[in-house]
């Protein structure tokens, strides 16, 4: 039955590459089936597919909405132009030029762009796009001033020189490899990672991802695009001017990305297709920006995820319901699941972390008051307390995610300093948080391959390339993954969205993305939160297993019962001080404990049980 499965999968994903490659020849035809207007049109398109696969990885990958892409592309134009017409350069050195120089203006903005976030990243990108429009109006021995450049060599090979018709072709081929370049992007280590910082910038961190790499990543590779497509429509026309790259022109790639779908290879073909067709068979050349206002409130209104995101929302059901993802060899579970821990745990230690003295404040809070603590190699040391108590706080302190004011950490007999969340991933300490932090656009399956981004991560360029060694890394990722969540006990979709699991199901993927950073502290904030009790007892089964593998766990929990049993040490806190260390029994039969948490009739029905 699987291998029927796997060869309807691989039907379908050949039958895909049929399509597109039929679609290709097609659109390689164009310039003998249409006249010199569609084709110019075809052209455009071409252009726009080229920048905006640019920008929907930094739009639909990493969450930057960036409304002055048209300022990369004047770069990449002006400075190919000036170099041909000045110096007599051909294009090809020309445009690698411009396309340098793209990446280094554009570094240069990714910089404060990527740090500001939020309404102010928006801001910066237009302020750009404003700034470069001014110099290309008023820099006349450089730009021309607002005529322009003019007799800007086309290009050529040999004796060969391009007309429209090889320009067309030659843009087919460079948007198509730019198409193929964002989907094997979107399949690597760096794709989730760029998805996962969109999403939610602290559940990447903890798994040691660093927002700026990956974000500046799909920055740089957007800028190169921009000015490729700047310098190849410089020399397909002969002519630019300061209007060509306006502000009307940056709101019309931010719409295609939109429009199409954002993150969706697809999207930038839809979105351009539509985008330059349409005002041309409706004759609103004058209305122009009036269009695109109202095709961005349609979007954003009825279409939220794009054409191509909307369609796939569609079609998604049915090839999950066939995808071989979620279906593996038995005989290879038990020997990844075998070798899984086996190097991640590190020797044991009887101290694995100490802490002392630890304070901190919020603003007149005291939140943590004095804290030390020892907690044991290969135990599950749980921490209890009422709310308010100071437990997540502490969490968070460990963790990086907050700094403490005063104290001192150790770990593994080591000085720890948690400077940030992904600092001490890289420690060996991976946790998960009191609500549910999966990363709803990635899969099941992608979700816990996302945790081995740091230790099994290829290089960009062998991402993009998807080169053999890059396809070996990803096999092995997605065997680790599949043996976690087959450790978890995890027998659902593999393939399906993290946002449509149940919430029980949603904490156990957690988990299991937490291991597959291979931690030797584990810090679970209340994993038992949305359980049912045959979860649960899967989840104290999981707890057991990972200790007797050696690691050590942390654990926040209200379930009382499931604190007494699964816990060798339990730390009590009341208004952010420990009250009380010792045994379940000793802790749960404490009067100061009663007293600040429990409550007498709660303690005697645990004795009792």
């Amino acid at each position: 039955m699987n291998q029927l499965i796997e060869r309807s999968f691989g039907y379908r994903k050949a039958a895909g590459w049929v399509a597109g490659l039929a679609a290709v020849g097609l659109l390689a035809a164009g310039p003998w089936m249409v006249d010199t207007y569609y084709l110019n049109l075809l052209f455009m398109i071409g252009i726009f597919v080229i920048t905006c696969t640019g920008m929907n990885i930094l739009i639909g990958y990493c969450g930057i909405v960036s409304i002055g892409h048209a300022g990369l592309m004047a770069i990449g134009a002006y400075m190919s132009s000036f170099l041909s017409t000045k110096y007599g350069l051909s294009f090809w050195t020309v445009a690698l030029v411009g396309m340098l120089v793209s990446l280094i203006i554009g570094s240069l903005i990714a910089i404060p762009t990527i740090r500001a976030g939020g309404v102010y990243l928006s801001m910066i990108t237009i302020a750009f796009g404003v700034v470069i429009h001014e110099v290309l109006i008023r820099w006349d021995s450089f730009s021309g001033g607002p005529l322009g450049i003019s007799g800007i060599a086309k290009p050529q090979v040999a004796a060969y020189t391009f007309d429209l018709k090889s320009m067309y072709i030659f843009v087919l081929a460079i948007a198509v490899v730019a198409l193929l370049v964002a989907r094997n992007l979107r399949r690597s280590s760096w794709g989730r990672a760029m998805i996962a910082t969109k999403e939610n910038e602290i559940a990447a961190a903890s798994l040691g991802i660093r927002k700026f790499a990956v974000q500046y990543a799909g920055f740089a590779i957007s800028s190169v695009l921009a000015g490729l497509s700047g310098a190849i429509y410089a020399h397909t026309n002969s002519f630019i001017s300061p209007d060509t790259y306006n502000f009307q022109t940056s709101v019309q790639l931010v719409l295609i990305v939109i429009l199409g779908g954002a993150g969706r290879v697809l999207g930038p073909v839809i979105g351009a297709a539509i985008i330059v067709f349409l005002p041309e068979v409706l004759d609103m050349e004058k209305l122009r920006m009036a269009l695109y206002g109202g095709i961005m409130f349609a979007v954003l209104y009825f279409l939220p995820k794009g054409i191509a995101g909307t369609a796939a929302g569609w079609l998604a059901p049915l090839p999950r319901r066939f995808s071989p993802n979620g279906e593996r060899s038995s005989s290879r579970r038990n020997g990844e699941e075998q070798r899984l821990f086996a190097a991640s745990v590190r020797e044991e230690n009887k101290r694995m972390l100490v802490l002392e003295g630890i304070n901190k404040h919020f603003g007149g809070l005291h939140a943590l008051k004095d804290v030390s603590l020892t907690v044991a190699s290969g135990t599950i040391h749980s921490l209890v307390g009422p709310n308010g108590a100071g437990k997540t706080t502490l969490l968070n302190v460990i963790s990086g995610l907050y700094s403490a004011e005063q104290g001192s950490f150790a770990l593994h007999g080591e000085t720890l300093i948690p400077k940030s969340l992904s600092s001490v991933a890289q420690r060996g300490i991976a946790r998960t948080f009191q609500h549910s932090r999966l990363f709803k656009e990635l899969s099941v399956l992608e979700n816990v391959m996302t945790g081995m981004t740091k230790r099994e991560h290829s290089s960009l360029g062998a991402s993009l390339l998807r080169t053999p060694k890059q396809l070996r890394t990803e096999r092995l990722m997605e065997e680790r993954s599949h043996a976690l969540l087959d450790l978890i006990g995890y027998e659902g979709d593999r393939s399906m969205p993290a946002s449509q699991l149940p919430y029980g199901h949603q904490r156990m993927v957690e988990i299991a993305r937490a291991l597959a950073t291979a931690p030797s502290l584990l810090l679970l904030d209340e994993p038992a939160a949305g359980m049912t009790a045959a979860e649960i007892e899967q989840l104290e089964l999981l707890l057991r297993g990972l200790v007797k593998q050696g690691m050590t766990v942390i654990l926040i929990e209200h379930h009382m019962d499931f604190v007494q049993r699964i816990s060798d040490t339990v730390t009590v806190l009341d208004f952010g001080k420990i009250i009380g260390t010792g045994s379940p029994e000793q802790m749960l039969s404490d009067p100061r404990v009663i007293q600040a948490y429990l409550g007498g009739e709660e303690v005697a029905a645990s004795v009792e049980h």
